[in-house]
């Protein structure tokens, strides 16, 4: 279908000529998320342009894309990925060992290419699926991934808007901001080779179903594709951007970038500059005190994540703390919250938003069973690989522990229980990282007893 991305009617035509320098971003390359992140200011009024979107989740990827590619591509990874496979079966028997595998394996990940760097990011976030020592270790893929040179970022920009650098911008910083993983990928091949890439990991996933049945490796290639397919062209991150500010347009401490008018195509997207560091510098450490901004910030994740799924069913799908940046308004105590790289979001059907309902009502209510069954519900398969019993067994008996149901016998406890329970008193403060380790319990528990999640609930989770 087509998008016109800036209406061409005068009011808005005149509005965007009457601004004469805007701090953006630039996010040159072929994802959305990540990207290679540079910063100038724009003088001048562009052409307005009309794209075509068509959105086929991973099926292109694999279109066209010649056999005898594919071939020598799988024989090299098999030169990669056979050593590491074997490695494992000896490594994972001690920690020690078991932490310089996932190291090797991070490393092979960025060796062998743009594709695999992404499926090394998502799996990163996928706890569920994945151990939590083996998860953080690939964290580091988010954002540090040697970026493409400035040469490949002026062919970029040449190629997709008609004009240098020097005729759109009026400064130009040439040091990344940030890099994320396939901005180094030159065009117009860069769908060929991750074609390609992706044909291989198709194959890997089918070779590896038999062995380890209950993780549905195909279909985990399924879901891992359709997301590549949304941040090859970065229109779509700009159609997204759009949705998000109209959703949050009242909210003053969430925030997200706007497409620049004019300059967004498949492999370049400006956009304005939020300032900020990353959410991951504002983590708790043992001994720091709980101030009213960090406060503050999880009151806005929580917002954030409640608006998103209840009110309007359309949600960021790869949030980690490097798409997250928490900056200051001057003379404003209160943080704000910045989110980028919205590449890939999710939409829930209304059975899933009914499970998702059930289960953090469950959670709220300290309901366990409901808690368990809810989870097990997050699957159409019918958890054929789960005991179910025992599941239901373990996951009660890790929530009562972490958030045990106290049930008051004094009168001062009677007061206490009724007003919290009301709202008329504070509840007891938990530890740092007890959210944190609440949830693992539950993703250990979910890899224990072989409970498969589908992507969308992962994705919330």
């Amino acid at each position: 279908f087509s998008i016109p991305v800036w209406p061409s009617s005068g009011s808005h035509l005149m509005r965007w000529r009457r601004i004469l320098k805007t701090t953006a971003f630039v996010v040159a390359g072929t994802t959305g998320v990540g990207g290679l992140c540079i910063w100038g200011s724009i003088e001048r009024t562009h052409r307005l342009v009309e794209y075509k979107v068509y959105r086929e989740p991973g099926g292109e990827l694999v279109k066209g894309v010649p056999k005898w590619k594919v071939a020598l591509r799988f024989a090299h990874l098999t030169m990669w990925f056979i050593p590491l496979v074997l490695l494992w079966a000896i490594c994972q028997r001690w920690h020690r060992t078991y932490m310089i595998w996932c190291h090797a394996f991070k490393r092979m990940l960025e060796t062998t290419g743009p594709a695999f760097v992404k499926l090394g990011q998502w799996m990163a976030i996928r706890s569920d699926l994945f151990p939590k020592e083996f998860c953080d270790v690939l964290c580091d893929l988010h954002d540090n991934v040697r970026p493409h040179g400035m040469k490949h970022t002026r062919k970029l920009i040449r190629s997709t808007f008609g004009q240098e650098i020097e005729d759109i911008f009026s400064s130009f910083q040439t040091t990344p901001v940030g890099s994320g993983s396939i901005a180094q990928i030159n065009h117009p091949k860069v769908k060929e080779t991750i074609g390609v890439d992706f044909y291989c990991i198709q194959l890997m996933a089918k070779l590896a179903d038999p062995f380890w049945k209950w993780m549905d490796y195909p279909g985990i290639a399924k879901q891992f594709a359709r997301n590549l397919s949304l941040q090859v062209d970065l229109r779509y991150e700009a159609e997204n951007l759009e949705a998000f500010n109209e959703n949050f347009k009242d909210s003053k401490y969430i925030i997200f970038p706007k497409p620049v008018p004019g300059l967004c195509g498949e492999q370049v997207l400006v956009e304005t500059k939020i300032d900020g560091k990353p959410l991951s510098h504002y983590y708790i450490k043992p001994g720091d005190p709980i101030d009213e901004p960090r406060q503050h910030l999880a009151r806005l994740g929580a917002d954030l994540t409640f608006q998103m799924l209840l009110t309007d069913n359309f949600f960021h799908a790869d949030i980690h703390p490097g798409n997250m940046l928490v900056g200051w308004y001057r003379d404003d105590p209160m943080p704000f919250l910045g989110m980028l790289d919205v590449g890939v979001t999710q939409t829930l059907t209304k059975r899933q938003r009914d499970v998702c309902h059930r289960f953090m009502a469950s959670v709220l209510l300290k309901d366990w069973e409901k808690t368990a069954k809810s989870l097990l519900e997050m699957s159409e398969n019918n958890q054929e690989y789960c005991d179910r019993d025992s599941f239901l067994k373990d996951i009660r008996t890790h929530c009562a522990k972490m958030l045990p149901v106290h049930v008051p016998q004094t009168f001062e406890e009677y007061v206490l229980h009724y007003g919290r329970k009301f709202g008329l008193i504070r509840h007891a403060r938990k530890r740092s990282g007890f959210a944190t380790d609440f949830v693992q319990g539950i993703f250990n528990l979910i890899q224990m007893h072989h409970v498969k999640i589908d992507p969308p609930y992962a994705s919330l989770l």
